[in-house]
């Protein structure tokens, strides 16, 4: 495969991910335009009939494995990083927040526990209320935003992982229409369209690997 151009990288990544980017023959560069913030996971927390999740970041510091009640995750990454927790969570038809909340409700859940950070989306908060489901909301982790500006060329690839890192990324740079743009997911393509961007490569799956996976075929 001929590489169109540069692959930027707009969080960092883990050996695992980087070692997946090397493997296939793709030079990357990561320029981290978020960072997270742990914060220490609430000792007392209410009764509810369900834990919902959706971002992995928010089962970090989770210490609490004793809850009885159903747990729900938005995306396969999230999914996964409960049961390694020992969890077995359900998950909706997509990979979206809005897509989970429609099995919350379809399950007849009347009082959940949202465990979030502090930049999250409203779609399974409003759509809940709509339903007429109690949902409280635990901040367990901070996004900071970290603007930095990217030298991209034309032919380039950014690949955007987030909403946040939109929004960060918007801060110091333009959209040019020469660029790829690749996206996690809906939710972050959706972010990307209300700055003006019209073609997003879009995931199949909400992954890293995936995202990759997308890249490498599109550009054989």
């Amino acid at each position: 495969m001929d590489q169109k151009g540069q692959i930027w990288i707009t969080r960092s990544l883990n050996e695992r991910q980087k070692a997946c980017a090397q493997n296939i023959g793709l030079g990357i560069k990561e320029v981290a335009l978020t960072k997270i913030q742990y914060l220490n996971f609430p000792k007392e927390l209410p009764e509810v009939e369900a834990w919902v999740f959706t971002s992995q970041n928010a089962v970090k510091n989770l210490t609490q494995t004793t809850f009885t009640g159903k747990v729900y995750a938005s995306g396969k990454q999230t999914a996964n990083a409960l049961k390694e927790k020992g969890f077995e969570p359900k998950s909706g038809d997509s990979e979206t927040a809005l897509s989970l909340a429609e099995t919350i409700a379809d399950d007849d859940i009347r009082s959940a526990l949202f465990f979030c950070g502090n930049i999250r989306r409203n779609e399974l908060p409003e759509y809940l209320a709509k339903k007429g489901v109690q949902l409280k909301e635990e901040v367990v982790y901070h996004t900071l935003l970290e603007p930095k500006m990217i030298p991209a060329q034309k032919g380039d690839a950014l690949f955007f992982m987030s909403p946040s890192a939109v929004e960060s990324f918007a801060m110091m740079n333009p959209f040019p229409t020469e660029i790829d743009y690749y996206s996690i997911g809906d939710t972050t393509a959706n972010a990307l369209r209300k700055k003006g961007v019209q073609k997003i490569n879009t995931a199949k799956e909400a992954s890293f690997e995936a995202m990759l996976e997308q890249y490498t075929t599109e550009n054989k």
